[in-house]
């Protein structure tokens, strides 16, 4: 079938009319459970508008499923992708490994993480291959939300279910470490598994807690454990080819000054959850060794990379100097 010549024109003149902005913009990907609103959606909207006044205009397209965002990423389909820092880490090991296990238990130690990553003398550490994080927000503090408060110290949790994340071989192997059953399970229904009974126990940021109904799940005989297993993040990943080197460095540094506002939707969010305790302080140190003697492991495994943990305990002991880590002469 051949175009009459007037509608070829046609579309050439409308070709030529469109602005330059739409036949240059880059697909920017962003996974959200909630789809195409809430607080992570408006900040990317903003950063949208921030990237156009540095001369980079950007399309938004939204995933439900980090699986299939992570698999359009690297068929070149996304140039850009936010997902999880777990997630994120087989893109780029240097800035995935920021959430590891114990790896940071302050939210002041992952703000001073951030913006150390957004250094430009970081900036090679920052890439791995083809990609490159261009950006890092906080996503809350993991906790451990449990079904039974009777389960109230490490050694009650072995012979327990626990749903770990079937792309995560850190939660994997630190399940096998502390006994637990592991739970196969994705971002999709890990929470239905834990409010349905399939599995006792669950780490979650508190972000997770109303959106994906956990409450149900702790019920009224269950607890939240006031203690930070790790500190969660979102990463954007970028295809470095396709970006400058300089608008990767103001990337980071947008989003490291976008800490503030993130950690504001994150403490309103802690705010409601219930049965939000501490452990006991005679199991305290157990966790605390617990999650320690996890994060050593996976460093030796290969998992976490190792001037990232490095970098971590820098922090951890410029934030506290009192830990007994900072003096005992350890890599990590």
């Amino acid at each position: 079938m051949t175009l009459p010549k007037s509608s070829i024109t046609g579309l050439l003149i409308a070709l030529f009319c469109l602005p330059v902005s739409a036949l240059q913009a880059k697909t920017l990907c962003v996974f959200s459970l909630v789809g195409a609103q809430g607080d992570l959606w408006e900040q990317m909207r903003d950063y949208q508008v921030a990237a156009a006044g540095e001369g980079e205009a950007l399309s938004l397209r939204v995933f439900t499923d980090e699986r299939v965002a992570a698999e359009d990423l690297k068929a070149g389909f996304c140039d850009g992708l936010m997902m999880t820092g777990i997630k994120a880490r087989q893109f780029v090991p240097f800035s995935g490994s920021v959430d590891a296990i114990g790896g940071l238990q302050r939210y002041q130690s992952l703000e001073i993480m951030i913006r150390l990553l957004a250094d430009p003398r970081l900036s090679e550490s920052m890439r791995h291959g083809a990609y490159e994080t261009a950006g890092i927000l906080p996503m809350g503090a993991a906790y451990l939300f449990i079904n039974d408060r009777s389960i109230n110290s490490v050694e009650k949790m072995a012979g327990r279910t626990m749903a770990v994340f079937d792309n995560d071989r850190a939660q994997m192997l630190m399940a096998k470490h502390i006994g637990v059953r592991p739970e196969l399970s994705d971002v999709s229904n890990f929470s239905s598994k834990f409010n349905n009974g399939v599995v006792d126990v669950v780490a979650a940021p508190a972000v997770a807690y109303l959106p994906l109904e956990l409450y149900r799940g702790v019920g009224v005989k269950g607890v939240v454990v006031k203690m930070p297993t790790a500190q969660l993040t979102l990463q954007l990943v970028m295809r470095h080819d396709r970006f400058s080197s300089d608008f990767m460095a103001w990337s980071r540094r947008y989003f490291a000054q976008q800490f503030d506002r993130a950690m504001t939707v994150i403490r309103r969010a802690e705010e409601d959850l219930l049965f939000f305790y501490p452990p006991p302080d005679k199991d305290r140190p157990r966790y605390a060794l617990m999650m320690n003697e996890a994060r050593t492991f996976l460093v030796e495994s290969g998992v976490y990379h190792r001037e990232a943990m490095a970098l971590m305990k820098k922090v951890r002991c410029k934030v506290a100097a009192q830990r007994a880590e900072c003096g005992d002469g350890s890599q990590w």
